[in-house]
């Protein structure tokens, strides 16, 4: 595909015409900032996941904190690490720090969502929704 025909392309897929398009809504504040961080993370890695070593082709926020994109919280890592580093419970290699919802009020997700007689992906929802999170969270203080 020449230059000319590959740029038309481009531009009709911008903004509302993507198939992915949301409304301009992203999981990341300062999107902008993320992706800058990102091209500067998978330099820094030299395109390997900093776990198995492994083409990198994903970076994970240590934290679990969407809009914290410094560079020390930030990680290169393949796609098989990145799905492992959301399963549950799961602990990040030599790090050794929980994970984003790995522990809520001492409990792992798979505990809470065996109290709440839930799948976890419904804990995460309710930790999503900031209303759902209100309510979640008085719930989880009735229970202490």
């Amino acid at each position: 595909m020449d230059k000319k025909n590959r740029e038309k392309r481009r531009e009709a897929m911008l903004g509302e015409n993507n198939p992915r398009w949301n409304g301009g809504n992203s999981d990341y504040p300062n999107h902008a900032e993320f992706k800058r961080a990102r091209v500067e993370v998978l330099q820094r890695s030299k395109g390997k996941c900093e776990i198995c070593g492994k083409l990198a082709t994903v970076v994970h926020h240590i934290d679990g904190d969407k809009s914290n994109h410094s560079l020390d919280n930030l990680i290169a890592v393949c796609s098989n690490c990145h799905s492992s580093l959301h399963r549950e419970d799961a602990l990040i290699p030599n790090l050794g720090r929980p994970l984003k919802y790995s522990l809520i009020c001492g409990h792992s997700v798979k505990q809470i969502s065996g109290i709440f007689k839930v799948c976890p992906g419904t804990i995460y929802n309710w930790i999503k929704n900031p209303k759902k999170e209100k309510w979640f969270k008085k719930q989880l203080e009735a229970l202490e």
